[in-house]
């Protein structure tokens, strides 16, 4: 990176990390973010006015404004007829990127005044060497984070450079393989510590719906080891594990608590309880 601009971004995003801040939203000042709140669901038609009116200031280097809007399928209602103008009639030099894990749920006046990109997976090989090579990963983190990464290569980057992020996810596999070893009684004591920082809010729902996705990929690997696709499987240090319970539990078992992982986070989305939701999931297994 030997561009101006590059280099005010990378000296910005250091100056936020050493800061503890939200590096995104303040590596420069031609790129906006918006998403939503900690403490709210959608994305309010206030923020999306100040997003526009960010975006209609002049260029600091002369050149483009880019605004992205990360969970774009979280706007409100209100949010969303608020942006269709600027997407309509777009400034000159405005690039707006909405980013959603799901088309359906983004607004169809939404969709049709965009372009729709489609983000593939990256191959493993492919993310196992730009940790090698560009990351200077050692052979062995590279193997198991390009692997758990699932495709996804920034996630595999902030798997070996954030050890917090790191031990956070492992605690949630470390979770899932002693949840479905235990009694009902010592499932519903897991789920109590989980929330001994009493989280509620979107805040609770965040961290129930974050253990479900990891959740939903321990399963997947329960399921494929039961099938004998081992070179598959996702969390290749759980694979020990997930053989001792492969003893207890069927095929037909795992494929149900698969969808039943799945409906709990649409009972998240629909602000039921995270507790609850998780307390449903130990019932039902």
């Amino acid at each position: 990176m030997n561009c101006r601009s590059c280099l005010g971004f990378k000296t910005n995003k250091q100056d936020a990390r050493d800061n503890d801040k939200e590096e995104l939203e303040i590596v420069h000042g031609d790129f906006n973010v918006l998403k939503p709140d900690k403490e709210k669901k959608n994305i309010s038609v206030e923020q999306v006015r100040g997003f526009i009116k960010r975006l209609s200031l002049s260029s600091f280097l002369g050149s483009y404004k880019i605004g992205i809007i990360k969970h774009a399928d979280q706007l409100s209602i209100g949010a969303s007829n608020a942006l269709l103008k600027t997407l309509e009639e777009p400034n000159e030099k405005v690039l707006i990127m909405l980013i959603s894990d799901s088309l359906d749920r983004l607004p169809a006046t939404i969709v049709s005044r965009s372009q729709v990109l489609r983000f593939r997976p990256v191959k493993t090989d492919e993310i196992y060497d730009y940790l090698v090579n560009e990351k200077k990963a050692t052979r062995d983190k590279a193997k198991q984070f390009a692997r758990v990464s699932m495709g996804r290569p920034a996630l595999a980057a902030k798997f070996l450079e954030d050890k917090e992020f790191c031990d956070r996810y492992d605690e949630f596999v470390d979770t899932f393989i002693t949840f479905f070893k235990s009694d009902i009684n010592s499932r519903f004591n897991s789920i109590d510590k989980i929330f001994t920082s009493k989280k509620s809010g979107r805040e609770g729902a965040r961290l129930a719906k974050r253990i479900m996705e990891v959740w939903q990929g321990v399963a997947r690997d329960w399921l494929l080891y039961g099938y004998k696709h081992v070179n598959l499987v996702q969390h290749e240090r759980a694979v020990r594990e997930l053989e001792g319970i492969n003893i207890k539990f069927d095929n037909r078992a795992v494929i149900s608590l698969i969808k039943n992982l799945k409906k709990a986070e649409g009972y998240l989305d629909a602000n039921v309880s995270p507790k609850l939701v998780l307390e449903s999931i130990a019932i039902s297994f």
